[in-house]
């Protein structure tokens, strides 16, 4: 009886160690081209955009997640989510 007890609660301290995975679905910030941010940004899942005077420019996507990169010049990206069109309607946009 002692040893079933034992058992059971190894197999339950497995099965509980394997609940406590990582999350695939929290999302991830990554730094991307300038060609691999336009195409994000056309992509219709950006909600945000900023650019610093470094032009250093962030998206942040619907699932959180955000994306950085470097634009040419400065404004560029604002020019770039004008030429967007549809699926760039309602983003927000911030600079410093």
């Amino acid at each position: 009886m002692r040893k079933r007890w034992l058992f059971m609660v190894l197999l339950l301290g497995l099965l509980l160690a394997g609940c406590g995975g990582t999350n695939s679905a929290t999302p991830q910030n990554r730094e991307v081209t300038w060609e691999e941010a336009i195409e994000i940004l056309n992509s219709g899942e950006v909600v945000s955009v900023y650019q610093l005077h470094s032009l250093e420019v962030g998206l942040e996507l619907e699932d959180g997640s955000m994306i950085t990169t470097v634009e040419p010049r400065i404004d560029d990206i604002f020019h770039e989510v004008e030429k967007c069109g549809a699926p760039c309607q309602g983003i927000i946009l911030a600079t410093e």
